[in-house]
């Protein structure tokens, strides 16, 4: 989660830098300069998604579901392919982040002002707490 929320911002600054906030804007889907724990659980899912699936097609595969060494364990994957047809779409993998709330507790450490959403700063404060200041 950490890496992933630094995926949102790239530098510990007091003013972010406008690819930074390019990405922050990417993932604040309603525009309202904050992001919600679905919005928040969407980006990252997408951020992780997209790195597994290797053809582009937003379907992951369970070959490129198990990169890494994942193991043998298909549990996981199969709890994510909601129609059982051996293949996990970005949808289905969206809708089992928030379902299951995979991201909650990162976010709620996050959310310093207890808002129930992520500024900026927040973003940024979350991540340099737990890596140091993003280069």
């Amino acid at each position: 989660m950490v890496a992933a929320l630094a995926a949102l911002v790239s530098c510990q600054t007091t003013t972010p830098k406008p690819s930074d906030m390019a990405k922050f804007n990417r993932a604040d889907t309603n525009h309202d300069g904050k992001l919600s724990e679905d919005e928040c659980s969407d980006f990252l899912v997408r951020r992780i998604f997209d790195s597994r699936d290797a053809n582009h097609d937003d379907k992951l595969t369970w070959a490129e579901w198990n990169v890494e060494g994942a193991g043998k364990d298909k549990s996981k994957f199969k709890a994510r392919d909601a129609n059982h047809d051996g293949v996990v779409t970005l949808d289905e993998a969206k809708a089992y982040a928030r379902k299951h709330h995979i991201y909650q507790k990162e976010f709620r450490e996050a959310d310093k002002n207890h808002d129930g959403f992520l500024s900026i700063k927040e973003v940024e404060d979350y991540y340099a707490s737990k890596e140091g200041p993003m280069r």
